[in-house]
């Protein structure tokens, strides 16, 4: 009877081990090939075969662990030249039926051919597929016609000529994403193509496709969508109502076609749901009309809009008011539309505008009420405005535009123009919010005593790139508790005191590159500074080479020999008056 139980009580802990140990293994991540990896973040499990120098699909050992993704994919956008980058081209059948995964990645291999049945096996679990041909093969779409569980289908790289009704996607009722990209000879999508076949249809991306006219009449056939993303077209015109019955749209991408006319009421039905509007690098402005080009904005009202880029266009004139129908717009890019002048009233009705990027332009003059109508405007980027063959044009940009942002104004970047130094550091006293400012390349020459004395959030500071030859402990007062990033790379700086920077506690960023540095005992206190940093590689974010003594030229600071940069005993050290309890400030009145 003793042996009886202590068999039984043997078996007990055997099987309570083996269940441990089955636990353990179900708990890990183990590969089903071994020419795969498996990474686990958090509960999520990848088979990772990326990188594997694969030629052929592997074979999967049967598991019944569920894997959230297969990837063969490579991050590289030309694989040409990669010599470990997968070259897989042909997906046997039931390649996949030992596996049980939700996503399957096979971009960056130019497949040929995909068996009727390459996915069988998998149909009940798949929901993700990604897969890129050669260009040159059409797809056997009848290999998809069975993946009704899936949500998103993405194909790349495949040849086609029409879209027609005569398709698969009537099959994938759960479709939510699908992306058709760079099929090169895709030049026509009939109005059939949609109809009554994705019902679930929430993102439509059309990519490199040489489509000449806009499929209006196929899209329309999605009302479902919320997402569109028609890119690198070749249309030209955007016609009458186009989006009427897109109820459910949220975000347009319309970027990097030709686009050079639209119609008043192009958008009519979908202003009212629109929260984003790309129409970024097209041709707008290019007709003759220029000042009707941007009249199918101002005609509408967007009661919702948030985002606009019209960034790369030629929107040299544009009348006041474009954007007076838009309350709720955040976001404004105007980037490189070869602007010259910011009117009074450019920005009307902009009340809630928190981003305005009007770089790359050729500003010369903005208006003294610019920003009148932008209380709330956060960010503004005006850096780069001149062209070499025109960087003699200087920006005026008087003190009393700041004055409606002067309290809202978070991020300035005027880096890379030619500035009126007096009015630019008349702009930041005012602007005494600040959290980011760029000033690389203003052609300053000195920072002005007590400039920030009222910034108590400037974080971000870029002064490089000037002819700034000296600094002292006025220069950055007012600083020592938010500063954390300073840059004054390529200025005529020979050398810093220590009074300049002491007590900046946030401070971990300090760049220095290409200036004049005489290696002497008054960089002593910086070379101990970065010893005692703890920031990984500070020497090198630093990188204050030595200009001066010539036994030293050419050598990193912190390579430097400590000892030669003692001081002598008739070297006066610095003393750093405390101007935070003296009347100095104070005594300078606060515009």
């Amino acid at each position: 009877m003793k042996n009886m139980k202590r068999h039984l009580w043997c078996a007990i802990v055997t099987i309570i081990i083996c269940e441990i140990v089955n636990s353990l293994a179900q708990s890990g991540c183990i590969s089903p090939a071994i020419e795969c990896i498996c990474q686990q973040k958090g509960n999520t499990f990848i088979i990772n075969c990326r990188d594997k120098k694969l030629t052929q699909i592997p074979i999967f050992n049967k598991t019944n662990t569920e894997y959230d993704e297969l990837t063969f994919g490579s991050p590289l956008t030309d694989t040409t030249m990669c010599s470990v980058c997968n070259k897989i081209t042909s997906i046997p059948p039931r390649a996949f039926e030992n596996i049980r995964v939700k996503r399957i990645d096979l971009t960056s291999n130019a497949l040929t051919i995909i068996s009727n049945d390459s996915f069988a096996g998998v149909e009940i679990y798949l929901k993700e597929l990604l897969l890129q041909g050669n260009e040159t093969k059409e797809l056997n779409y009848a290999a998809l016609k069975n993946l009704t569980g899936l949500t998103t289908l993405h194909l790349e790289k495949f040849q086609q000529t029409t879209l027609n009704s005569s398709n698969i996607f009537g099959y994938l009722q759960n479709l939510e994403s699908l992306k058709l990209k760079t099929f090169k000879r895709l030049s026509v999508i009939e109005s059939s193509a949609f109809k009554n076949k994705v019902s679930k249809l929430k993102t439509l991306w059309l990519e490199g496709l040489p489509l000449v006219v806009y499929p209006a009449g196929a899209i329309l056939n999605i009302p479902s969508l919320q997402s569109l993303n028609v890119i690198n077209t070749q249309v030209k015109k955007l016609y009458s109502q186009s989006f009427r019955d897109l109820r459910s749209l949220k975000d347009l991408d319309l970027s990097h076609n030709l686009i050079d006319s639209i119609d008043n009421d192009t958008f009519a039905g979908i202003t009212d749901t629109l929260l984003f509007l790309n129409l970024a690098v097209n041709r707008l402005g290019y007709n003759t009309n220029k000042k009707e080009s941007l009249h199918f904005l101002s005609s509408q009202h967007w009661t919702d809009l948030e985002q606009l880029s019209l960034a790369y266009n030629k929107l040299d004139t544009i009348p006041d008011g474009p954007f007076r129908n838009m309350p709720k717009l955040a976001y404004l890019a105007l980037k490189s539309c070869q602007l010259s002048f910011i009117s009074n009233g450019l920005l009307q009705g902009l009340q809630n505008l928190h981003t305005l990027d009007v770089s790359e332009n050729r500003i010369t003059q903005i208006s003294s009420n610019a920003f009148v109508h932008t209380p709330q405007l956060k960010k503004l980027r005006l850096d780069r405005q001149h062209k070499e063959s025109i960087k003699d044009l200087v920006l005026n940009f008087p003190p009393t535009a700041v004055e409606p942002i002067r309290a809202s104004l978070t991020h300035l970047n005027v880096e890379h123009n030619r500035v009126n130094v007096s009015q630019i550091w008349e702009i930041i006293e005012l602007l005494t919010n600040l959290e980011e400012l760029k000033l690389q390349n203003t052609n300053l020459v000195a920072v002005p005593d007590f400039v920030f004395r009222y910034h108590t959030q400037l974080q971000i500071l870029d002064l490089s790139e000037n002819q700034i030859s000296s600094l002292d402990q006025k220069s950055f007062h007012g600083l020592k508790d938010t500063l954390t990033s300073l840059s004054l790379s390529d200025n005529n700086l020979t050398t810093i005191d220590e009074c300049v920077l002491q007590n900046f506690s946030k401070l971990n960023h300090l760049y220095l590159a290409n200036n004049l540095w005489n290696c002497d005992c008054d960089l002593l206190w910086l070379y101990d500074w970065i010893e005692m940093s703890a920031e990984p590689g500070i020497e090198y974010i630093v990188e204050c080479v030595c200009h001066s003594p010539p036994s030293l030229r050419e050598n990193l600071l912190q390579t430097v020999n400590r000892s030669h940069l003692s001081c002598t005993p008739a070297h006066i050290p610095h003393t750093c008056p405390d101007y935070y309890s003296t009347s100095i400030i104070s005594t300078r009145i606060r515009t």
